[in-house]
């Protein structure tokens, strides 16, 4: 019993399930979604399979309606069950049973459904339509608009608990990492939309940093990285590192050895002393991931960029044990 929407981004073709619950743990439940298959909301008195079988059945080439429609005829509680099925190219249907609890409905447009039951009004799903059709930013900022207008016309008549967001490629790599663009769950929370929203802005701008690890030359081998996506990619380091703060460095981290691999050997110096007085350990950390082929240069220019000015350079201790 909660409310959730699908939605499909045409800029990129992904392809999302977003939910809130007064429930322990919404996100264990109710969405689902495969990468180049589409994205699945299952809720009322909730039946989970509706969310593996339906993208089975998607999987295989049937649309949204006739795979919906098969779950249906062979699930005899069908009249308690709120279930919504997207394709990936953004093809949407919607089964709100007849013995869902008011209030109960749903919206349904090509690339986005709104669903409810056991709201406190009628005005939850068109609210929820409204809001992601007319905000900003990216698929998960806008999916989360939605969210909030269902909260400020009532949202779950039980309250709030738990929250969760899953957003996967329209058009699949083969790579899981790639494809899972966003994968987010507040299990249990007194402000669940708060803690989303918080969770989301981390995935958004770790996201970059998967990028980079996978990015041959940038942050692995030898540096072949033109100056342009040196460029683009501390750019994200930086933004990064503004939404985790001051507490968490690894993105100054990844920087300070970005920058050295490029050659900028005086900032490089500067990020990893500010990381390293954080947190000290940032310099056995940069020794491993040289160690592990991050760093083709001389072993003793990195220990001199590990060192504060004006301190003689202390070496590698090869013997340090890897815990």
């Amino acid at each position: 019993m909660t409310y959730s929407l699908l939605a499909r981004d045409p800029a990129t073709g992904d392809i999302g399930v977003a939910v809130q619950s007064h429930f322990f743990a919404v996100g264990r439940l109710v969405p689902w979604a495969t990468a180049g298959v589409g994205a699945v909301a299952t809720q009322a008195m909730v039946e989970p399979s509706y969310g593996p079988h339906g993208l089975e059945l998607m999987g295989r080439g049937h649309a949204p309606h006739d795979a919906l429609a098969r779950l249906l005829e062979q699930d005899p509680g069908s009249a308690h069950r709120q279930v919504a099925l997207m394709a990936a190219d953004g093809t949407a249907v919607v089964h709100t049973g007849s013995a869902c609890i008011s209030a109960a409905g749903h919206t349904t447009d090509h690339g986005l459904s709104t669903h409810a039951n056991l709201v406190e009004s009628g005005s939850v799903w068109p609210a929820m339509s409204e809001a992601f059709r007319t905000a900003h930013g990216s698929l998960a900022h806008r999916m989360l608009a939605a969210l909030r207008a269902a909260e400020r016309h009532g949202g779950d008549i039980r309250g709030r608990q738990s929250s969760a967001m899953l957003i996967v490629r329209g058009t699949p790599t083969g790579r899981l990492a790639e494809d899972r663009v966003i994968d987010v769950r507040v299990d249990d929370a007194p402000d669940p939309l708060d803690e989303l929203e918080r969770l989301i802005d981390h995935a958004e701008a770790f996201g970059g940093l998967l990028r980079m690890l996978q990015t041959e030359g940038l942050l692995s081998g030898e540096h072949t990285a033109d100056a342009e996506l040196v460029r683009q990619a501390l750019a994200e380091l930086d933004t990064a590192q503004r939404v985790v703060g001051a507490k968490n460095v690894e993105p100054t981290v990844w920087k300070g050895l970005l920058l050295a691999r490029s050659g900028h050997q005086d900032e490089a110096r500067r990020a990893f002393q500010q990381a390293i007085r954080t947190e000290p350990r940032t310099t056995s950390l940069v020794r491993r991931l040289a160690r592990a082929g991050m760093w083709p240069g001389d072993p003793a220019t990195l220990d001199t960029l590990l060192t504060p000015s004006g301190s003689p350079a202390v070496p590698d201790p090869h013997s340090e044990p890897d815990r």
